[in-house]
């Protein structure tokens, strides 16, 4: 079993153990030697190593194409027909093959699929060198997607430990549920698979990005707690408060409540009306982090900005409830979900918030005697 503090120690030894893979489906030789050329260069200028695996036709680059791939330079046209390259991407996608895909090509062909993850680029073009598009895929490798969601990366590694020391030796219990519910038991698994994978950051005392805040796009239409929704009528945006267990579907378009529970969200603008949109004092810039570290005011909770979401805060006295049954007349389908570590913290606030009882001021003055 991989624990928490074992992660980095997993992603040290994964990053000796890999080097960069990249996919070259070019049919022209001469393209194909500039290629090697670049990346020849490109090692000894960065001190990278990459492993170059060239096809020069369609037939070669479906037997060696699978997830192992950091990177994928794919040609249009691979012969007279001149569509080869579109059918290398679809395989890919169809396949499921996580890899950042670029085409370079020299034909203006369409490119009949939107899974190209990086662009299209003519050859000849500015920014459409092998050396840019290397830069572009370093970029990548360097944020360590590939390494994580690869066919070679961390999560390959863990499910395999999962599946070979915590699963397999509790095989006769899980069949036995599986007996019972094929559906339920498959359901089940996928919990406790990503139950081990998250142990992996269990320990992990690293500041969060913004982005790891929300899921977007949500992977489900379904209401949840924490879904960031729209009033059609407004464009006020509201993040969904009811308690999960309200909204457990237990038939089709039935769940366990029949008011769906909405808190505003206001704009930092709005929280603070005098401060400018940048070049803050110094006293703004305290008052500024209290609110952003949730000590401004117990009612409010911080949504921090992303590219994909303007941000603001949650305003929890500006509470209001829509029927289920009516709330897609109203309101939008989600459209950004808070991710689980972080719905629970602002359950928690709301809940005390509203639980709080407080008691009469009692007069001190008598208990306090002068030294």
């Amino acid at each position: 079993m991989v624990h928490g503090s074992d992660y980095n120690r997993l992603r040290r030894i994964m990053n000796r153990m890999s080097k960069f893979r990249l996919l070259l489906v070019e049919d022209n030789e001469q393209d194909r030697e500039v290629c090697r050329d670049t990346i020849v260069r490109y090692r000894a200028q960065t001190h990278r190593d990459i492993e170059l695996i060239e096809c020069e036709s369609l037939e070669e680059a479906l037997e060696k194409i699978d997830n192992t791939f950091d990177g994928a330079i794919i040609d249009m046209k691979l012969a007279e027909q001149g569509n080869e390259g579109n059918q290398v991407i679809q395989i890919i996608e169809q396949s499921q093959l996580r890899i950042p895909v670029a085409i370079l090509t020299g034909t203006p062909d369409p490119v009949n699929t939107d899974f190209v993850n990086i662009g299209v680029f003519k050859k000849g073009d500015p920014g459409a060198k092998y050396e840019d598009l290397l830069n572009i895929f370093w970029e990548i490798y360097d944020t360590g997607l590939t390494r994580i969601m690869g066919g070679r990366g961390i999560i390959e590694s863990t499910l395999y430990q999962v599946f070979r020391g915590n699963l397999l030796p509790q095989k006769e219990k899980w069949m036995l549920y599986g007996s019972q519910s094929p559906e339920k038991t498959e359901k089940a698994l996928l919990r406790h698979a990503l139950s081990h994978l998250l142990q992996l950051l269990d320990d992990d005392g690293d500041r969060s990005y913004p982005e790891e805040m929300y899921l977007y796009p949500p992977l489900t239409a379904q209401i949840k707690t924490g879904s960031i929704v729209t009033e059609r009528a407004g464009q006020v945006k509201y993040v969904v408060m009811n308690p999960a267990c309200d909204l457990v579907m237990r038939a089709p378009n039935m769940c366990n409540t029949d008011r769906v529970l909405l808190a505003e969200i206001i704009s930092q603008q709005r929280l603070f009306p005098d401060y400018p949109e940048a070049g803050y004092s110094n006293s703004q810039k305290g008052e500024l982090q209290k609110a952003f570290k949730n000590n401004k005011a117990p009612y409010f909770h911080w949504l921090p900005k992303t590219n994909f979401f303007a941000g603001g805060f949650i305003n929890f006295r500006n509470i209001s409830t829509v029927p289920y049954d009516g709330f897609l007349e109203v309101y939008s389908q989600p459209e950004i979900q808070i991710s689980a570590s972080f719905i629970k913290d602002i359950i928690a606030r709301f809940s005390i918030y509203y639980a709080r009882q407080g008691q009469p001021d009692i007069n001190f003055d008598n208990f306090i005697t002068p030294a």
